[in-house]
Order: structure tokens, then sequence, then C-alpha cells
């Protein structure tokens, strides 16, 4: 495997693991700027002109920012890196690749609203999970091609 490839797959690496720390602090976010929401004490009160409710408060200002930068220009760089490295596991390059993907589509699952966007913090965990999965496996050391099946045992 070239210099290129090895170097594009440590990046890859730390580049996971920097996604599950910002992940985390994404749900801190999120979680910190619902419950600053003081001035909703009940779902009906959203119906009333002057409840500032989540759509349009700006108390999740944190996390919709930092959620964009993970979502657009970060995943890109994600993807570019996981093509650079283009694992030589077909699973580490598939989740690798699939990854940036699905962390683009959070910003898609936030924007549509409705029923969609209780898949957003589905989507988020999962995300969540194969960041951490794929800095596993990478930093463990995945063997850089597939293992070759062991040929069985004569008998007789």
């Amino acid at each position: 495997m070239g210099g290129v490839r090895r170097g594009a797959i440590w990046v890859l690496k730390w580049f996971a693991a920097l996604y599950v720390v910002a992940i985390v602090v994404q749900i801190f976010l999120a979680g910190e700027g619902i419950f600053r929401l003081y001035n909703i004490k009940n779902s009906d009160d959203c119906d009333k002109a002057a409840a500032h409710c989540i759509a349009n408060s700006k108390t999740l200002d944190p996390h919709r920012s930092l959620g964009f930068f993970l979502t657009m220009p970060i995943a890109l760089l994600f993807l570019i890196v996981a093509l650079i490295a283009w694992h030589p596991v077909v699973r580490l390059r598939v989740v690798s690749i699939i990854l940036p993907i699905l962390t683009f589509v959070q910003i898609v699952l936030a924007g549509i609203g409705g029923w969609v966007a209780g898949l957003h913090p589905v989507n988020g965990f999962l995300i969540l999970f194969l960041y951490g999965w794929l800095f596993y496996q990478l930093r463990k050391g995945a063997p850089e091609t597939p293992a070759a099946p062991t040929p069985a045992p004569a008998t007789g």
C-alpha cells in the first residue's frame, strides 16, 4: 500500500475520533438548548404567538452552527479522505464512504420537520456509533488486506 493511502488511513482514523467527540458535544448542545427554553411549559404554549418554540429559538444556535460545519464542509473533507484512503478491507471502506453521506443527511432530516425530523436524533446516534466503530477498527490496526480463508485440514 502506498504512502499516500497509508497517510490517508491515519488521517481517517483521527478524523473519526474527532467526529465522535464533536457528536457528543452536539448532543450536549441540543439538550442544553432545549432545556433553556424556559417559557415553554407544555406543547400547547407553542401555539401562542409570543412563545419562542424550538423552530425560532436562539437557544439551539450553537447546536445548529456546529451541526452545519459537521454536515457540510467537514463531511465533504471526510469523504475525500475516505476516497483517497480507499481502505483495502471492504467493510471499512464502505463504512468510511457511507458515514459522511449519513452525516450530510442529518441536516436534511432536521430541515424537513414533522415525523421525519424524529429520525434526526436516531441517525445522529447511528453515526456516533459508526464513527466510534470506525475509529476502533482503524486504531486496532485492521489488516491492510482481507484475510484469506485458511484451508481445511486434510482428513484421512
